[in-house]
């Protein structure tokens, strides 16, 4: 079941004050820029705070999924990928247990974690659902990222009713979650999804998390943009955008580049982006470096884009 939040009370609950530390209004430069607390200023990548993680984080993510995981390089290229990816001033850096069935983790185990483990925040996920199998994916995790913790550990996917009461089961894996969370081994939790249903809406309502991963952008199709983000900043968690050029799908009316803008003139701490080689590094630090568009901007980019879900259908989630 969809709940439709009307703009007015959108704008409202966005407004949630300093004391949270929230971001106040969709699409206005000032209040998104606001919640840049110690922001790198100039020529610096700007960094927000990941809500009630309190940790602040480079505005773009270098996501290691599927674009990062199929791009093939010999090691000392992908080396000077990451090198380089620090050196832009990207901090937060994701990944997942399936990701090219783990060789995202093994890549940022060999390239990554060795030399910048402290400067960094590291996510990673799980797609089991049970206690012992996340038990057995955090081993896995942590040895292939040469790490003994993680920043942020999410349940991965969360989009039917089936994965939401198998974690919440007597057995079942958000229980694993709560501990690793307890233990130290992960300071921080959440889960990812993609589109605002019945399971996402239940997942929000029953899990204690620190951040949300979820499908932000310009199509406004899934629900999230109307519904989720209000209610995760009344909660102060942390938002990390996810498939916010619809895994290039989105990309013709509209550039990549106004998607990311897009993007990151809502209310999110984190536009996460596959990075498959040198370019998109650079032009998505680039953008993240410019002033935040407008709400009329904005509303210009989703006019631009004029999306149908009857002509184009986006690659991921949508039932």
């Amino acid at each position: 079941m969809k709940t439709k939040i009307p703009r007015r009370r959108f704008i409202r609950v966005a407004a949630v004050t300093a004391a949270v530390g929230t971001i106040p209004v969709l699409g206005s430069s000032a209040a998104v820029a606001a919640t840049s607390e110690s922001a790198v200023k100039a020529e610096g990548l700007p960094k927000r705070r990941l809500g009630r993680t309190n940790r602040m984080v480079s505005c773009i993510g270098f996501g290691g999924g599927s674009r990062y995981t199929n791009w093939i390089a010999p090691d000392e290229i992908l080396q000077k990928h990451i090198d380089h990816a620090i050196k832009l001033g990207i901090t937060y850096f994701d990944s997942a247990r399936s990701y090219g069935d783990g060789l995202c983790e093994e890549r940022y185990g060999k390239f990554l974690t060795p030399k910048y483990r402290e400067q960094i925040f590291l996510n990673s996920k799980s797609g089991e659902r049970t206690y012992d199998g996340v038990m057995r994916d955090i081993e896995k995790s942590l040895s292939l990222l040469k790490t003994d913790y993680l920043d942020l550990y999410c349940m991965h996917a969360i989009d039917t009713m089936e994965d939401v009461n198998t974690l919440l089961g007597q057995s079942g894996g958000y229980k694993a979650f709560l501990k690793l969370r307890n233990d130290g081994v992960v300071k921080n939790i959440g889960f990812s999804f993609h589109k605002w249903n019945e399971a996402s809406q239940k997942s929000f309502r029953e899990f204690d998390i620190d951040a949300v991963m979820c499908v932000i952008n310009a199509a406004r199709s899934n629900g999230n943009e109307d519904n989720l983000i209000p209610l995760a900043i009344e909660r102060n968690l942390g938002i990390i955008a996810i498939k916010i050029m619809g895994q290039n799908a989105l990309i013709g009316n509209v550039s990549g580049n106004d998607l990311l803008r897009f993007a990151l003139s809502l209310p999110v701490t984190v536009a996460n982006v596959g990075m498959d080689g040198f370019a998109p590094l650079e032009s998505c630090v680039e953008i993240g470096k410019r002033p935040i568009i407008s709400a009329r901007e904005a509303e210009e980019i989703v006019k631009n884009l004029d999306f149908d879900p009857k002509v184009t259908r986006l690659p991921y989630f949508t039932g």
